[in-house]
C-alpha cells in the first residue's frame, strides 16, 4: 500500500485532516484547504505528502483515487529515496506504474554526482528520460562546463548517461558538438572506451592511443591501449589487474611496438621490435592460511624483462626513469616474522639491455637466485643485562656463463650491558663471531688453460666492540635541549682464511663437462666484495645527536656528528655531520663527508625547503666524489628545485628543473598550471627531459622537449595530449 503526504501545513483544519483520513487509505494530505469532487481529492496552500518512496512538497496538488495519480502544481519539490531530489514547475506521479513526469525540472542525485536541468522529463524506477536538457556536475548557478543535448536517458541501473544531439560549453562558449554521446554517472567501474591520448611528436608524427577498458567482475579489470605513431609505427600494451584474496592485488602488465624499418634506420635504434613484460604481486597472507599465531609475512613479486628502454617509454608515455643505465631488476621477496624470529627468501634477477643482441645474450649477467636469510632479534638470557642474537644468510650468484658461487654466512652478537652508577650513562661489551664459506662453480678454466686453484674459500674473524651511551636533557627559559653521546671501541680478534678475488678482472672460457672450450672469451665480474675494512682494524667511533625545542614544543635544530679514527693506521677515517634548521615555514639541512685520507669533501647535500601557505619552494645541491685510487675519480654535483604558486580559483603555477652542474647542461626542468575543482581539473606544462635510446652503438641520452595538456571532467573522464617539439641527442649539446 502506498501512502503519500504533501506539504506541511502552515494552517490545518481539524475536518480537513479528519475527512481526508476517513476516505483515503493510502495516501495523506496536509494543506491549508483539502476538498473532493468526486474521485479527487483537491488540496491547496502549503501542501506536503509523504510516502515509503517520496516526499513531496507544493502550492497545490490533485489526487485521483481512483486511477491513482497525482498531480501537482507550482514550486513543485520531490525526493524519491535517500539520493534523488527533483525541482519542477509541475509533477504528475503514477502511483501504479511509479513513474513521474516532470515539467520545468531540475534533477540531481547524490550518489551519481551529476545535475540535469530539464524542459520535459519521465522518471521511472529504471530510467530517467529527458528533452531539452542541461547535465553538469559543476556549481548549479553557473557551472564552469555543461553539456546541452535535445533528449537523452539515463540508466539507474548501469549508471550510464545517453544524449543526443550533444554540445560541450565551457561557461558560456559551445566547443564541441556529436550526434551522439555516452557516459557514466558516477564513478563505478565499468566496461567501454577510456579517453584517449593525443599527440605529436616532431620525428614520430601524429600519436594517438585509445585505451579499451573491460571490467566485467569486480576482481579483475583488463585494459587495452592499441596505440599508433604515424611516422614510426604501431603497438599495443595490455594490463590485467587484479584481486584473488582479501589480503592480495596483482598486475600484468604485456607490451610490443613495431618500428617502421625507415623510422629504426634515421634513429639509428638497436632493435625494431619494441617489447617486454611486467609482473606486480603483493600478498599479506600465505602461512596464514595455515596456521594462526602472532606474526606478519609479506610476498612481492616485482618482475620486468624487456627487450631495450623503448619499452618503458612507448608503453608507459613517460621517462622510463633508467636513465642512462642498461640494467634493469626484478625482485621477489618473502618475510614472515614474530616478535623473536625473522625468515626472509629473496631473489634478484638483472636483464642488462646492453648485453641484449651480443653473442651472450644475458647469460653472463650474474643472478642472484635465490638469497635466504635467518635472523634471530635481539633477545636476553640468564638476565635482563646479557643479550644475544643470530644471523644467517646464503647467497646462491648464477648465470649461464661465467663465474658462479654459493656464499654461507653467519654473523652471531653476544653481549652484556649495564648502567653507570647514576644511570648517566649506558655500556655494553659486545663479541662478534662472523664465519662465511664460498663454494665456486667448476664449469670454468682461466684463458692460460689453468684451472682455478681453488674450489672454495672458508673466512672466520670475530671483533670485541665497547660501546657507551647517555641521553641527557636540560629545560632552559625559551627553549629544551636533548643529546645523546654514544662512543664505540672496536678491537678485532682472531681471523683465519681470506676471499679469494683473483675474478677480478680475469677471462674465462666456459667448458663442457669434459674440458672441452665451448665458447669465446667472457669477461668476468666480482660479485664478492672485500669484508668492511672498519671490522678488521682497531678503530673508535665518537658521535652525537642532539635536539633543540622551543618551549612549545616545535623543533628548532637537529645536529649530529660522527668521527672515526683507525688505531691501526693512526689515521682518522671519514667525519659526518649533518645539521638540520627549523625556522617557522623554512627548512634549512646539510649533510657532508670530509674524507680524511683525501683531505677533502667527498659527500655535500645541502638545500632549502619553504611552505609558506600559498608559495612552496625548494631547491637542493648535492656532490659527491668517489676515488677508485688516490688519483683516480669519478665526481657528479648537481642541482634540483622545485616551486609553487597558489593562485585564486584554485589555480597553481609549479616549476621544477635539474641542473648537471660537473657538466654544465639541464638534465630537466617544467613550468606548468593546473587547476582543480570537483568537477574539473586541467594540467597544461612544458617539460625538458633527456630519455635513454637503446641505439646501435650501445645506450644513449636523447634529449626531448615536450609540451602535455590534459584535462579532466568528472565523471565524464579525460583527455591527456601531448606535442613533442624537439628530439635530438645529448651529444649534440
Amino acid at each position: 500500500m502506498k501512502r503519500i503526504k504533501l506539504g506541511l501545513a502552515s494552517a490545518l483544519t481539524a475536518a480537513a485532516i479528519s475527512n481526508l483520513n476517513a476516505n483515503v487509505e493510502n495516501v495523506e494530505f496536509l494543506a491549508d484547504k483539502v476538498t473532493r469532487e468526486g474521485d479527487v481529492l483537491h488540496a491547496q496552500g502549503n501542501v506536503l505528502a509523504y510516502s515509503q518512496n517520496y516526499f513531496i512538497t507544493a502550492k497545490e496538488a490533485k489526487y485521483d483515487q481512483k486511477n491513482e495519480i497525482v498531480e501537482l502544481f507550482e514550486d513543485v519539490r520531490l525526493i524519491r529515496g535517500k539520493d534523488e531530489a527533483v525541482r519542477a514547475n509541475y509533477a504528475r506521479l503514477n502511483l501504479k506504474t511509479d513513474e513521474v513526469f516532470l515539467d520545468s525540472s531540475f534533477s540531481m542525485n547524490q550518489t551519481e554526482e551529476v545535475w540535469i536541468q530539464s524542459d520535459e522529463s519521465c522518471s521511472t524506477n529504471k530510467e530517467y528520460s529527458t528533452k531539452g536538457s542541461i547535465v553538469s556536475s559543476c556549481n548549479v548557478q553557473d557551472p564552469d562546463w555543461h553539456i546541452s543535448y535535445t533528449s537523452g536517458w539515463l540508466n539507474k541501473e548501469s549508471k550510464w548517461m545517453h544524449v543526443f544531439n550533444p554540445v560541450f560549453h565551457v561557461g558560456n562558449y559551445p566547443v564541441f558538438y556529436m550526434p551522439y554521446f555516452a557516459f557514466p554517472a558516477d564513478d563505478t567501474r565499468r566496461s567501454g572506451l577510456l579517453f584517449p591520448t593525443l599527440g605529436y611528436g616532431k620525428k614520430e608524427g601524429f600519436i594517438y592511443k585509445q585505451p579499451i577498458y573491460i571490467a566485467e567482475y569486480d576482481e579483475w579489470d583488463l585494459q587495452l591501449d592499441p596505440q599508433v605513431r604515424s611516422e614510426r609505427g604501431a603497438g599495443i600494451s595490455t594490463t590485467f589487474r587484479f584481486v584473488d584474496s582479501p589480503y592480495s592485488n596483482g598486475k600484468i602488465k604485456w607490451g610490443y611496438f613495431a618500428d617502421k624499418k625507415s623510422f629504426q634506420e634515421k634513429e639509428e635504434l638497436k632493435n625494431q621490435k619494441h617489447r617486454g613484460w611486467e609482473i606486480e604481486y603483493e600478498r599479506d597472507k600465505l602461512a596464514g592460511y595455515l596456521a594462526k599465531g602472532d606474526f606478519t609475512e609479506g610476498l612481492l613479486v616485482d618482475f620486468k624483462y624487456p627487450n631495450d628502454v623503448e619499452y618503458f617509454e612507448l608503453t608507459n608515455n613517460t621517462n622510463s626513469g633508467y636513465g642512462k643505465s642498461s640494467i634493469v631488476q626484478s625482485r621477489a621477496n618473502y618475510y614472515i616474522s614474530t616478535k623473536e624470529h625473522y625468515f626472509g627468501a629473496y631473489a634478484k634477477y638483472y636483464v642488462d639491455l646492453a648485453k641484449i643482441g651480443t653473442e651472450y645474450e644475458n647469460k653472463t649477467t650474474v643472478q642472484e637466485l635465490p638469497a635466504l636469510q635467518y635472523h634471530s632479534y635481539l633477545d636476553t638470557f640468564l638476565t635482563n643485562n646479557f643479550t644475544y642474537s643470530l644471523d644467517t644468510k646464503f647467497h646462491n650468484y648464477t648465470r649461464n656463463v661465467g663465474a658462479t658461487a654459493r656464499q654461507y654466512e653467519i654473523n652471531a652478537p653476544i653481549g652484556v650491558n649495564f648502567m653507570l652508577p647514576g644511570n648517566w650513562a649506558n655500556i655494553s661489551l659486545t663479541e662478534n663471531f662472523y664465519a662465511t664459506h664460498v663454494d665456486y662453480g667448476s664449469n670454468l678454466e682461466s684463458h692460460n688453460g689453468k684451472y682455478r686453484d681453488k674450489k672454495n674459500d672458508d673466512y672466520f674473524r670475530n671483533y670485541h666492540l665497547i660501546s657507551l651511551t647517555s641521553d641527557l636533557a636540560k629545560n632552559y627559559d625559551w627553549f629544551y635541549h636533548t643529546i645523546n653521546f654514544k662512543f664505540d671501541y672496536l678491537k678485532p680478534g682472531g681471523n683465519k682464511g681470506n676471499l679469494t678475488n683473483k675474478l677480478i678482472s680475469e677471462s674465462y672460457h666456459k667448458v663442457d663437462s669434459d674440458g672441452q672450450i665451448l665458447d669465446s672469451l667472457v669477461q668476468e665480474d666480482n660479485f664478492l666484495t672485500e669484508l668492511d675494512s672498519k671490522y678488521t682494524t682497531e678503530n673508535f667511533n665518537a658521535g652525537l645527536t642532539q635536539y633543540f625545542y622551543t618551549s612549545e614544543g616545535d623543533k628548532l635544530i637537529r645536529h649530529s656528528i660522527s668521527q672515526e679514527y683507525d688505531m691501526d693506521a693512526k689515521k682518522f677515517g671519514n667525519l659526518d655531520n649533518r645539521i638540520n634548521l627549523y625556522l617557522g615555514d623554512f627548512t634549512v639541512y646539510n649533510y657532508a663527508i670530509y674524507s680524511n685520507k683525501y683531505k677533502e669533501f667527498t659527500k655535500v647535500q645541502t638545500g632549502a625547503t619553504a611552505n609558506m601557505g600559498i608559495v612552496s619552494t625548494g631547491i637542493t645541491h648535492s656532490y659527491e666524489k668517489k676515488f677508485t685510487s688516490q688519483n683516480v675519480y669519478t665526481r657528479t654535483s648537481y642541482i634540483t628545485g622545485k616551486a609553487s604558486l597558489q593562485l585564486p580559483y584554485q589555480y597553481k603555477l609549479y616549476g621544477s628543473f635539474g641542473y648537471d652542474k660537473e657538466y654544465k647542461y639541464w638534465k630537466s626542468w617544467t613550468v606548468g598550471l593546473t587547476h582543480n575543482r570537483k568537477c574539473w581539473n586541467f594540467n597544461l606544462y612544458f617539460k625538458r627531459d633527456v630519455e635513454p635510446k637503446n641505439k646501435a652503438n650501445g645506450l644513449e641520452g636523447r634529449r626531448t622537449e615536450a609540451v602535455y595538456l590534459t584535462i579532466g571532467f568528472y565523471p565524464i573522464g579525460g583527455v591527456n595530449s601531448h606535442i613533442t617539439t624537439l628530439s635530438q641527442d645529448t651529444s649534440e649539446q
